[in-house]
């Protein structure tokens, strides 16, 4: 899911689906998606993503870091 907040995106699970992971698809995703992010202007991109090791690890390569100042709330209904 992609959401354009006037210069800045936002990407909201980026994900492949098992049977064709570990094959550079996310990697040529993310590129992309940087590349024409880039091409359109945009100054800032936000993305959130499950909280674990591997994935963190993956978005870190491109130069995403934590945010400490954000609080994600959720409540089941």
């Amino acid at each position: 899911m992609l959401f354009h907040y006037g210069r800045t995106f936002e990407i909201n699970d980026l994900a492949v689906d098992p049977e064709f992971q570990h094959r550079g698809i996310a990697k040529q995703l993310m590129d992309r998606l940087l590349s024409d992010i880039k091409k359109q202007g945009m100054v800032g991109v936000n993305l959130i993503t499950a909280g674990n090791t591997f994935l963190s690890e993956f978005y870190e390569e491109y130069g995403f870091k934590e945010e400490k100042q954000v609080i994600l709330m959720g409540k089941d209904i």
